[in-house]
């Protein structure tokens, strides 16, 4: 398949993601992204047998879907003339239509696109416009052939031109604004939802809607919410009911109200992923060591810190005391709890609306931190490595000590050090991954299961919601939670300890973020002690299942465990115990 996939830039320098071709847009003004499209196809000769896609700035931030995750989920569905990747499933499933759906952004809307679809002979009413849900897409989140944009470019050229003529009451609509934000035009509305009507109208269409839940940033709707809002959509549409809109319209109005009262991701995390930030104090504490913040350096050595200069390899240590030893100079500590301080990369300044929950979630925050630094600071990245402040995996093994209390972890004294650099320690080569070796549960005597071990060390209930809570949010579907609850191969630190493909471990901790918002939203769990870190556990756990998920995806079992390296612990003097921090 030859598939194009342009990404819009506002800023003629912007490179856009990885793997979409960027699409200059500096003069957008009233018409925002539609000006991109529209002068593409005046500019550009397109091939009847390709698919183009002109996806916005902040596509892969809304959706979670790469350019690559997109392309191989468009070739598992050969065939078809268009594709739709939404991820704002209630705006869709929701209303009956988008125009319906804009009127609340800029009453007038509905009145102004009637005026419209009449003025290019379209006898459509949007007021009482029933499309399949599905259908309800915004030009940005659409992969078609040119028999799809031709028919979309054509509605475009008919719109551009009656928003330019001199006078007019229908020109006079069109260019109408909201009065806060001169930016959001009636034009500007219309403009971005032709590919709607274009989805709706031509039955002749081959059409693909990508499932929210494979689109990892999608919102996610309860499977019986959206049965309900079909089943009345439907109804409506045959029985024309104003008693059945009304109750379409009420439940529509509760989830819509729901998920604004609780959004499902930190507001950090989300203003990461949508723009690049300019460099901070934070990211000035990283330049001040002297590397190069995402840019490229005239090394040209393979090593862990000529990677880290030129921000091919990201290194993070998560801490919440002082360092107890000098790590490399590449390696980026990430403070957390009282270890914060002036002039250091703190949880506080990358992921502030965590910091209340440092106690249940511990160290795991750190990796959310870490995560919005990349997202802002490194677009070169392609391998993220993290370790913690006395834990890290090496390529070989050490010492060849175990601890006494835990054999998974050899046990590194300081004095080791004398022999061999932490440095050398842990260099990860050039492999995808660098991880430890995994491990089981066991209870009564019987290898056990994620879930029975849970229920026997902790408390049940926490990772039944965790669990919930990925399925609510699509991290895996509902046919993986036996799975879940089943697996028996444990990666001890799950994405929180090794060297990571950066694709893979930002999507992992971005899911993993996801599911702990909402929990810490929804439950105000208290436990004591050592039980005090409840998500954290949970975390752990699916960390380690989403590693798995993916290592049998990419290699098969058991040959992702050419990957296995060996998990450290550091110690003092003699020392060979573990005593878990809390």
């Amino acid at each position: 398949m030859n598939i194009h996939l342009f990404q819009i830039c506002p800023d003629s320098g912007d490179a856009g993601d990885a793997g979409f071709t960027p699409l200059a847009n500096p003069e957008s003004g009233a018409w925002g992204d539609f000006a991109a499209i529209r002068g593409f196809f005046h500019t550009q000769a397109v091939d009847d047998e390709h698919w183009y896609a002109f996806v916005p700035r902040g596509f892969v931030a809304q959706t979670g879907l790469s350019a690559a995750r997109l392309v191989g989920l468009v070739q598992t569905e050969p065939g078809r003339d268009a594709y739709t990747f939404f991820p704002r499933t209630l705006d869709a499933a929701a209303h009956f239509n988008l125009f319906l759906q804009g009127e609340h952004q800029l009453p007038g809307l509905v009145a102004s696109a009637r005026a419209f679809l009449d003025s290019v002979g379209l006898a459509l009413d949007p007021e009482n416009f029933v499309p399949a849900w599905q259908s309800n897409v915004l030009n940005g989140f659409v992969l078609a052939k040119p028999v799809f944009w031709r028919t979309w470019f054509d509605l475009a050229e008919r719109l551009y031109q009656l928003a330019g003529e001199e006078n007019g009451q229908l020109t006079d609509q069109l260019n109408g604004t909201v009065p806060t934000n001169e930016t959001v035009s009636v034009k500007r509305l219309l403009g971005e939802r032709l590919a709607s009507l274009v989805l709706a109208l031509d039955q002749q269409l081959q059409i693909w809607h990508c499932p929210p839940a494979q689109m990892p940033a999608a919102q996610q709707l309860a499977a019986q919410d959206l049965m309900a809002l079909d089943a009345l959509r439907a109804a409506y549409a045959q029985q024309n009911d104003a008693l059945v809109r009304s109750r379409f319209d009420a439940l529509g109005a509760r989830l819509l109200r729901e998920v604004n009262a609780a959004p499902a991701r930190p507001p950090s995390a989300v203003a990461a992923e949508q723009r690049p930030l300019s460099i901070s104090s934070a990211a000035a504490a990283i330049s001040s060591s002297g590397l190069r913040l995402g840019g490229s350096s005239p090394v040209a050595a393979s090593d862990a810190a000529a990677q880290a200069a030129r921000g091919e390899l990201v290194f993070g240590c998560m801490t919440h005391v002082p360092l107890p030893v000098k790590f490399p100079d590449y390696v980026l500590p990430i403070y957390l709890g009282e270890s914060q301080h002036d002039g250091a990369l703190n949880l506080r300044d990358l992921a502030p609306e965590w910091v209340p929950y440092h106690p249940i979630v511990g160290g795991m925050l750190g990796n959310f931190a870490l995560r919005n630094l990349i997202l802002r600071e490194y677009p070169k990245v392609q391998r993220v490595g993290v370790c913690m402040y006395r834990k890290f995996v090496s390529r070989e093994r050490i010492s060849g000590v175990p601890a006494d209390d835990n054999w998974m972890m050899d046990v590194v004294s300081d004095r080791e050090f004398a022999h061999q650099s932490l440095e050398q320690m842990l260099e990860p080569g050039s492999q995808d991954f660098v991880i430890g070796q995994t491990c089981g549960f066991n209870y009564g005597g019987q290898s056990a299961g994620y879930l029975t071990h849970y229920a026997h060390a902790h408390y049940a209930e926490d990772l039944l919601r965790y669990a919930a809570a990925a399925i609510e949010l699509g991290v895996f579907g509902k046919a993986e939670a036996e799975a879940f609850f089943s697996e028996k191969v444990f990666f001890m630190g799950g994405v929180e300890l090794g060297v990571f493909p950066a694709q893979f471990w930002l999507q992992a901790i971005g899911q993993i973020e996801a599911v702990t918002w909402y929990c810490v939203q929804r439950y105000d769990t208290r436990r004591e002690g050592y039980q005090t870190r409840a998500w954290a556990f949970c975390a752990e756990r699916l960390g380690s299942f989403l590693l798995l998920r993916e290592l049998r995806a990419r290699y098969g079992e058991p040959a992702y465990q050419r990957f296995f390296g060996q998990l450290n612990l550091i110690t003092r003097g003699d020392q060979k115990q573990y005593v878990p921090s809390h």
